[in-house]
């Protein structure tokens, strides 16, 4: 989806890839993350954010919450992080990422909210009275008072499957009434999602109506004597799209595949100032036929602009990238061992070869490894450690 963006904007990635897989020193099935593009684009999103008004919150998940290119954006301007699931809250408290907003979708599970208020969120969001009930009890066992913000949905709003639930906007103030007397939480402020989508059709991004709710809730609350302080607007998030969040009444944004140069904007608009800061590096296990089949773990693409054909460079050397080949993956469903490079035989594609993708990432949900490479710009690129998709630890670099 993105090989050509970053086969012009950002080459030294895949070539460096490559030569380090060569040398044995980067394993298949791992998503190689340039940091100092991230910290680049980190940066890029934190002034358009600061011009704009905004807040912003670190979506960490794309990336497989790898804790060196968080530091990296965190330390250009973003953050602190995202927990889009206990998980995330997990892999961050590990190594001392500070953590900002906790269920951004995924509700903390029982048992779960100790841990998670411990890592001293900013806000933490809940969809019902008896998760914040659950909450609020662990926020009086630490002695504390938690921040919470209200997930509001109203008829018209738009959602990814599995994606639905929260409070109805038609009974807002009665509801953060009987969120706000439990003790042990205020409520702060609220949030939907997504607030922006992609118009594949027109190529453009366009506000949801779910925007329209949660600023309406806000105002309603506001109205009602409850100091909102976050007005929380997430979902394809970007330099170009933050003016139109902060017009909509956002007070809070949270980027994630902008800081990897990977939203449908960056598809849309060659002059998107976000650049690619990710790939995942693959190996010809076999060639069979006229085709050549690449390891897969690493392998799962968000198809948020539907079905397209996916392509990957394959090779031993900086040559490689001259050589785009044609992609085939299982069906949605199957499990990924491999994917398959087609007419790789053709053009001499031999097994041990490195094989390099560039596609919209959700890579906590696949069994690749994480590592970062710094130093890049400056020509002298320097392999960080791997990671697991909890940020465990996996080996250092060799």
């Amino acid at each position: 989806m993105f090989l050509n963006r970053l086969l012009e904007k950002n080459p030294r990635l895949p070539s460096a890839a490559i030569e380090a897989h060569q040398r044995g020193e980067l394993p298949a099935n791992t998503y190689v993350l340039d940091t100092d593009m991230i910290a680049r684009n980190a940066a890029v999103l934190a002034e358009a954010a600061r011009g704009n008004g905004l807040h912003t919150y670190l979506m960490a998940k794309q990336y497989g919450r790898n804790p060196d290119a968080s530091e990296a954006a965190i330390a250009a301007g973003l953050g602190p992080v995202v927990s889009v699931d206990p998980v995330c809250t997990y892999a961050a408290h590990r190594h001392d990422v500070p953590v900002g907003h906790v269920g951004h979708l995924v509700q903390p599970h029982r048992g779960s909210e100790g841990f998670l208020l411990d890592a001293h969120p900013e806000v933490v969001t809940v969809f019902s009275v008896p998760t914040a009930e659950r909450i609020g009890a662990a926020a009086r066992d630490r002695g504390i008072e938690q921040a919470v913000l209200l997930r509001v949905q109203a008829p018209g709003d738009r959602f990814y499957f599995g994606h639905g639930g929260g409070f109805a906007l038609a009974d807002i103030e009665r509801e953060a009434k009987a969120v706000q007397a439990i003790e042990g939480i205020r409520v702060a402020g609220v949030t939907s999602f997504p607030c922006l989508l992609a118009d594949a059709e027109a190529r453009r991004i366009v506000t949801t109506p779910n925007a329209g709710t949660v600023a309406e809730a806000a105002d309603r609350l506001r109205t009602a004597g409850f100091p909102i302080e976050q007005v929380n607007m997430p979902g394809t998030t970007s330099a170009r799209t933050l003016p139109e969040l902060a017009a909509a009444g956002a007070t809070h944004v949270e980027p994630g595949n902008a800081v990897l140069g990977t939203t449908p904007l960056h598809l849309f608009e060659d002059s998107a100032p976000e650049l690619p800061a990710i790939v995942l590096l693959s190996e010809v296990s076999h060639v069979d036929g006229e085709d050549a089949y690449v390891f897969g773990a690493g392998y799962y693409i968000d198809k948020v602009l539907g079905e397209f054909q996916l392509t990957a460079v394959a090779g031993r050397d900086e040559s490689a990238l001259d050589t785009v080949l044609n992609v085939d993956t299982a069906d949605d469903g199957a499990i990924h061992y491999y994917n398959v490079l087609c007419g790789a035989r053709k053009a001499g594609i031999r097994e041990g070869d490195s094989v390099v993708f560039c596609f919209r990432p959700q890579s906590f949900v696949t069994r690749g490894r994480t590592l970062a490479m710094t130093g890049l710009r400056a020509g002298a690129p320097v392999l960080r450690p791997r990671y697991d998709q909890e940020a465990n630890l996996v080996a250092e670099p060799v």
